[in-house]
């Protein structure tokens, strides 16, 4: 069974199939014989065709008689082209259909949709077209197509299986044909409750250009004018040498009109499999190769602002510092800096860092990666620092580190019992020249939300930890504040494994912190988290308590079935900040407190 599970290539997707299994087994077992199995499908393109594109399967079909497995999804593929891309008409191509095992042969009509969203994307490729479409890597499709783009529904005693087997696989969505969303959805919602920890997003849709306006399925990948330039001019083989000389004279033109080009880079933007670097203009200036798997994840949210600029060789541009993996795991476990345009890099740095916690050994692995990336002079003394959130790969540990931009040396670091997750975020809670660090995640030493407050000139050390979780040689930080949240009555009855602060929101025209937690764990396997949001003030005086619109619903879910007396209330929620825990050094208080070394502004 194992070799059934294989993941999918860049070039390719997997399709959910259901497996005619022996006569002797079907004859052993009564019932619920039918085997799931995900299918491998690749496209590629072999050159022009003349009159009409020319699409072969490599494998054969159950139905002698039938039309061929490509007719519909060709067909489908070639109208919403001349809908999209009218300069592609009657440039017809030839290429080939492959699944794995093709000794195997295919039935049904159930991989039409897949056939037509990676004919499309590999055209598109084809063709050079600055705007091509990808579908999403963690997305399986199921349906037919027909001629005009319509989705159409599967073998109805199939789809329970497809729905379990995309349950069970690695992927997070399965779309399925409209018409049956509801017979999927209650197949997955079976699912979760024996096995309420998985997780399946169903998306139906109706016709073939539906999953290319849906940001969930598909991604649209920009390239940039300068690559898009290149790759136009060395298709056209002879001309190439005029292209160049026409595009060189037009830069020529364009620097006398509008001056010299800004080279400094401000923006950054990720696509496809790229990094694309921007001036404050939004000119690209240069792109790097980081993989698409890394971009993927980016999107995603695993990393919020893996991108930083400092100037730190003083030539008037800013340099560029990076996540980036040394492998294909897409961890973001290595730090880069360079020049824009340079052909080598100012340093690079691996995120392998030695932490001590001699009751958790399972932490010797010193593999961390990237979280957030912030690049400036917070502590004032006229030179841009480093900041960098790594989380430990795969176990709980932290760290926040201040480094060195001109060589990657680290200069402070701060070891957390648990994951940072809200990103690196800044305020002048003391009203000093310089502003406090702040960045919240679970405390696994707490088993709860936490915030910590840090002066950048002063951050070194660990913070607070209790008994299982001590550290070596580290001594606790100097921590300006470290405050620890409490649990709602949805948390108690639904918890979630790792309760945490998601996001640290300053408003300084309020003198304000919108604290958002994770509070609860949402039952449907969905994405979604609940959350509570506290607003403190400056002084870490709880001002209001309030939920989002995910938490209301669960509560409200959870009266209705019993499991809730009722939905938190107003005082509730004041009862919620006034258990607000504060960290004085020297151990916990319920007043709003800064820690003891420091004054309250």
């Amino acid at each position: 069974m194992l070799g059934r599970w294989e993941r999918t290539a860049d070039e390719g997707t997997c399709v959910p199939v259901v497996e005619r299994l022996p006569s002797w087994v079907r004859a052993e077992y009564e019932n619920d014989t039918d085997v799931g199995a995900l299918r491998r499908l690749t496209i590629q393109l072999h050159g022009p065709a003349e009159a009409e594109d020319q699409l072969q399967a490599d494998v054969s079909t159950q139905e002698a008689e039938a039309p061929s497995l490509t007719d519909g999804p060709v067909a489908a593929t070639r109208r919403l082209l001349a809908d999209r891309w009218p300069r592609l008409e009657n440039r017809y191509v030839k290429g080939r259909v492959s699944f794995n095992r093709a000794e195997l042969s295919h039935g049904g009509r159930s991989a039409g949709l897949a056939i037509s969203a990676f004919l499309y994307e590999a055209i598109l490729k084809r063709a050079r077209c600055r705007v091509r479409a990808h579908v999403q890597s963690e997305v399986l499709l199921t349906g037919g197509v027909s001629t005009d783009g319509t989705i159409r529904p599967v073998n109805e005693d199939s789809l329970p299986v497809k729905v379990r087997t995309a349950f069970f696989s690695s992927k997070a969505r399965l779309v399925v044909p409209e018409g049956q969303l509801d017979t999927a959805q209650s197949a997955r919602d079976a699912l979760l409750e024996k096995f309420p920890h998985g997780r399946l997003d169903v998306v139906g849709v109706e016709r073939l250009d539906e999953l290319f306006y849906d940001r969930r399925l598909t991604e649209q990948q920009r390239i940039g004018w300068s690559r898009h330039t290149a790759d136009r001019l060395r298709d056209r083989g002879k001309d190439i040498v005029l292209g160049t000389l026409v595009l060189g004279l037009l830069v020529v033109i364009g620097g006398l009109l509008y001056g010299p080009f800004d080279r400094d880079p401000a923006l950054a933007q990720f696509q496809g499999a790229t990094l694309l670097v921007e001036n404050e203009s939004g000119r690209a200036i240069e792109e790097i190769e980081v993989g698409r798997r890394l971009v993927r994840k980016i999107k995603k949210g695993s990393a919020k602002s893996p991108v930083a600029f400092a100037d730190v060789v003083e030539d008037e541009t800013r340099e560029l510092f990076w996540g980036a993996s040394l492998g294909e795991n897409a961890r973001m476990d290595v730090l880069r800096a360079k020049t824009a345009e340079a052909d080598t890099f100012l340093w690079e740095r691996p995120l392998r860092f030695e932490v001590d916690f001699p009751n958790k050994p399972e932490v010797e692995n010193p593999a961390f990666g990237i979280t957030d990336l912030e690049a400036e002079d917070l502590n004032r003394d006229g030179d841009p620092e480093l900041y960098v959130l790594a989380n430990h790969r795969p176990y709980f540990p932290s760290l926040l580190l201040q480094l060195c931009p001109t060589d990657g040396s680290v200069q402070q670091r701060y070891l957390h019992p648990g994951h940072l997750r809200s990103g690196i975020e800044t305020a002048d809670l003391m009203g000093g020249p310089a502003p406090e660090l702040l960045v919240g995640g679970h405390s696994n030493a707490l088993e709860d939300p936490v915030l910590a407050v840090l002066d950048p000139s002063n951050m070194a050390g660990h913070a607070p930890t209790q008994e299982g979780y001590g550290v070596g040689d580290v001594g606790l930080a100097s921590h300006v504040a470290y405050l620890r949240f409490p649990s709602t009555a949805l948390q108690e009855q639904r918890p979630t494994d790792y309760p945490m602060v998601w996001q640290v929101r300053p408003v300084p025209t309020a003198n304000t912190l919108e604290i958002v937690t994770q509070d609860g764990r949402t039952p449907e396997g969905r994405t979604d988290r609940p959350r509570v949001i506290s607003t403190l003030g400056y002084d870490l005086r709880p001002r209001s308590v309030g939920t989002d619109g995910h938490y209301d619903r669960m509560a409200d879910s959870l009266v209705k079935r019993g499991i809730l007396e009722g939905v938190p209330g107003p005082e509730d929620l004041q009862r919620y900040g006034a258990q607000i825990q504060y960290w004085t050094e020297n151990g916990w208080s319920a007043m709003p407190t800064f820690a003891s070394r420091h004054a309250a502004p």
